[in-house]
Formats: C-alpha cells, structure tokens, sequence
C-alpha cells in the first residue's frame, strides 16, 4: 500500500537553520559510516568523526548523546535509506516479487558487501530490535503491495514478517561467522519468496533474474 508523500498543507519548510542542522547531522553519519567501512567500529573515535565531517569536535553533541546513539543512528537510518530506495518506489507496475527478491539480497547482501557495517548491524546493543524497526514498515509494504495484487497469498502477515526478519538478522550474522559460503542471500530471498506463495522453481526464476539485474 503505497504511502502518501506529499506534504500536507500545514507543514511548514525548514528553516535554514534546521536545513543546516539536517546537514551537519547528516555529515556526521556520513562521516562514522565511511569510518566504520574503513577501520571498522572497535576503533572508531569521536575526534575522528568530527574531522572526517569537518565540523567542530562539540558539535558531536549537539546531535548525539553518546557514541552508541551515534552508531544506532548509523544502523537505523542506513537501513531505512537501503530499505526505503528499495521498496518505496512509485512504479506500482513492478512485481511485488521483484521487489521483494531484492529487497532480500540486499540487506542480507551488506554481510558480503559491507562486513563492517555488518558487523555494527549483528554486535550493537538490543541490535535486533532495532534491526526490526527500520525494516517492518518497508517489508510490511511490500507485502502488502504483493496481497493487493493476487501474487502473493499469505495467511498472517504479522507472523510472516516477525519469521522472515528475524531470519535475515540471524544468517547475516551467521555469514560474519564463517558459515555459509557465497550467495547465501540468494538462498534467502527464494525461501522470502516461497514464503509468501511462489513455487520453488517460480522463486529461483525470480532471483536469478533480480541478482543478474544487480550486477549488471
């Protein structure tokens, strides 16, 4: 079910000073993001932030409390943005089992192509929890876009997407251990797709086609 984006009447723009807050906010992740990818999460630093941001050691607190509020921020909103440019998308003529086949690739995919981040996702404070959060809305409207639709046929969403999330948060961190070798996250989008309806043949036509389409 698509969301309505437009802004309501009686929302006011942001003033340049919270358009230069959002901006500074924003530099600041951006910046602890680049970090993490590079040196990982043990040895990332506040002074390091700010001087990879380039803004003033004190501004760190202006946005964040502490630095495990600024790696929840990394997490939460990195896989919002994933999630949300995935699935959020205008196009209802899409099938909702593209869409959901790779929405499953790609954030199960990030413990391949981005270990670190993978590792902050997996080893952060009430991780899962907050994993669940950024994620239920977006699958929870891709789903629904497929139940609208006829493709997919699934007799309790709730328990569906609480299965399925809990699932891609337990083998991303089962493929940081060592113990599932390449593509498991193609694995996972057939049983993703299985889940909600498709044949087992249906579903790996599915997949292959989608992961082909993103490493072209």
């Amino acid at each position: 079910m698509m969301k309505n984006r437009n802004v309501a009447p009686q929302d006011k723009p942001a003033t340049r000073t919270e358009r230069q807050r959002q901006r500074t906010r924003r530099q600041l992740l951006d910046a602890g993001r680049s970090l993490i990818a590079a040196k990982g999460v043990a040895g990332l630093r506040i002074q390091e932030i700010t001087e990879t941001a380039d803004v003033a050691l004190g501004s760190f607190y202006n946005y964040f409390e502490s630095k495990d509020e600024f790696l929840e921020a990394i997490m939460t909103e990195s896989l919002t943005e994933l999630a949300a440019a995935t699935v959020a998308t205008e196009d209802l003529s899409s099938d909702p089992a593209d869409v959901v086949a790779l929405a499953s690739l790609r954030v199960v995919g990030v413990a391949y192509t981005e270990p670190e981040f993978a590792r902050l996702i997996a080893n952060i404070g009430h991780s899962e929890a907050l994993f669940g959060r950024a994620l239920h809305p977006y699958a929870r409207e891709a789903v629904e876009r497929g139940i609208d639709s006829g493709r997919f046929v699934v007799p309790n969403i709730d328990v569906l997407l609480t299965a399925v999330i809990g699932a891609a948060f337990a083998l991303i961190r089962e493929i940081l251990d060592g113990r599932h070798g390449p593509h498991a996250e193609r694995a996972f989008a057939q049983y993703m797709l299985a889940a909600l309806g498709l044949t087992p043949d249906e579903a790996a036509t599915v997949v292959a086609k989608v992961a082909a389409s993103e490493q072209a």
